[in-house]
């Protein structure tokens, strides 16, 4: 896997270094981008949700962010001010199909701020993929948080199982619950957060995220065994899993 992606970062940053010497669109806020693919698919427009892959590279070819190895294709609803400038500008001139490589100066990227493993005044590189376009849909988030609030867990999971009649409202994509379940966790219904993400382990089984998120929770509430076998199933289906690997160092260290 780390062989896969040394591959994959080094075919970026060639792809990249080619973009700045030829063939390069620049607009005015500095963002640069070279067009690898052309899509015929719908064009994105302002407030519709976006669905691609991604790579993000620094300019050393290191690779900080992807979708593809992980199977977890990345979303957002345009002008809703939920990615970085740079982001939304370039994917606002794509359309379904295309794959282009962006080049983001720091003022359009994260400037001078540290996030993660981006340093500081970095640019940044993006292999973007668009795979679909279309209407947002509503998070059931807020409906089943409102009725563990009123009338307890075993009520909202009715409810989750009566809003799936209604896929094409609500949206059940596989960070809704995780989302919930990080909702409950930050107001400390550890308990209830557990319930929220086994549930989301059993309908999305093969996402790493979901894994390593029951594995937080079983954590937290001190099942380590549990733990433990929900970090290993993340890193089986993850293998580049890094967060897995620690956790279940430490655990293995309390033991």
């Amino acid at each position: 896997m780390k062989k896969l992606l040394f591959i994959i970062s080094f075919w970026v940053y060639v792809i990249s270094a080619n973009a700045q010497s030829s063939d390069t669109i620049t607009t005015d806020s500095g963002l640069k981008y070279y067009i690898v693919e052309e899509g015929s698919g719908e064009k994105v427009q302002e407030g519709k949700e976006v669905i691609l892959h991604g790579i993000g590279t620094l300019e050393n070819g290191e690779v900080f962010w992807e979708t593809r190895e992980s199977n977890s294709p990345f979303h957002f609803v345009t002008g809703t001010n939920s990615v970085i400038k740079g982001v939304e500008e370039g994917i606002s001139k794509m359309r379904v199909g295309d794959r282009w490589i962006f080049i983001l100066p720091p003022e359009i990227a994260y400037g001078d701020r540290q996030r993660g493993p981006i340093p500081p005044n970095s640019t940044l590189i993006f292999d973007y993929e668009v795979l679909d376009v279309s209407n947002p849909k509503r998070s059931i988030v807020d409906t089943l948080y409102k009725i563990i609030e009123s009338d307890g867990i075993d009520q909202a999971l009715d409810m989750y199982r009566d809003l799936k009649d209604q896929k094409d409202i609500f949206n059940f994509r596989v960070d809704q619950l995780n989302g919930l379940g990080y909702k409950l966790i930050n107001e400390e219904k550890y308990e209830v957060a557990k319930v929220i993400l086994e549930l989301n382990a059993k309908e999305y089984p093969y996402n790493f995220n979901v894994w390593d998120s029951l594995g937080e929770i079983y954590m937290i509430l001190g099942k380590y065994e549990f733990a433990v076998e929900s970090y290993e199933k993340s890193l089986e289906l993850y293998p580049e899993n890094t967060n897995a690997v620690e956790m279940i160092r430490k655990i293995k260290v309390k033991e």
